[in-house]
């Protein structure tokens, strides 16, 4: 078994347990291999969530990863949490959250969709459609379709601060009254620990100059490799 098939049977186990942990029942992730890559997505026509008495949220969740360039840790490329009114994924979600590594220049890397209407934002952004901003003349269906609310990009935080799944499942808690199952308040802990842990090291590696200097703020005594320094990742710092 390659190590990017283990680290993504790996990251499927890891959010099939927050979601089960959740729901209170197994809900199945799997890896799915795409040539060098791998999907990881849930194995069921959508995941649905009971809210209050009667109602449902349906959750929509894949990721498509490959390793890093250093071959050993696993990189998400692309992601995407959308969260739809009833028991399944049909029609335009409610909102989802979106991941794009490589996003198109002036576009935010993580960001959120909101799927609804109001006439301020409507007005702004047929505004802004008619005076020739690119972003919305790129629509198909010219102002109308430019005018969507959910053709927004909101920022969520870049490449190393975006929010993760189990962040979307606790605003579900917190929000529209989901009970969760017992084990949730743990895995949830757990999981949130392990993904910015994971996010530290990511931005250390992007800048590595600003570790050193925080760790002999702490006492920590830095030896600095053979080969010197390793540079800053500057433009991945400066990304949007």
């Amino acid at each position: 078994m390659s190590t990017l098939e283990e680290e993504s049977e790996a990251f499927a186990r890891r959010i099939s347990d927050a979601v089960s942990s959740f729901i209170g029942h197994t809900v199945p992730f799997k890896a799915t291999s795409s040539g060098s890559r791998f999907v990881v997505s849930d194995d069921t026509n959508g995941i649905t969530i009971p809210v209050g008495e009667e109602g449902t949220l349906a959750l929509e969740v894949n990721y498509r990863c490959e390793l890093d360039g250093s071959g050993r840790y696993l990189k998400v490329l692309n992601s995407k949490v959308a969260v739809y009114a009833g028991s399944r994924p049909k029609g335009d979600p409610l909102f989802r959250y979106e991941y794009v590594h490589n996003r198109g220049e002036g576009l935010p890397a993580g960001h959120l969709h909101v799927h609804a209407h109001r006439d301020q934002f409507t007005r702004v952004m047929t505004l802004a459609a008619i005076s020739g901003v690119s972003r919305r003349q790129s629509a198909p269906n010219s102002e109308l379709e430019a005018a969507r609310m959910s053709r927004i990009h909101f920022p969520t935080g870049g490449h190393r601060s975006r929010p993760t799944l189990e962040d979307v499942i606790q605003m579900i808690e917190e929000e529209s009254g989901a009970k969760p199952g017992p084990t949730w308040p743990e895995v949830l802990r757990s999981n949130r620990v392990q993904w910015r842990r994971h996010q530290t090291g990511a931005a250390v590696r992007d800048c590595p100059s600003e570790a050193v200097r925080v760790l002999k703020e702490l006492g920590y005594v830095v030896a600095l490799p053979a080969a010197g320094p390793a540079p800053d990742r500057v433009e991945r710092l400066a990304e949007f």
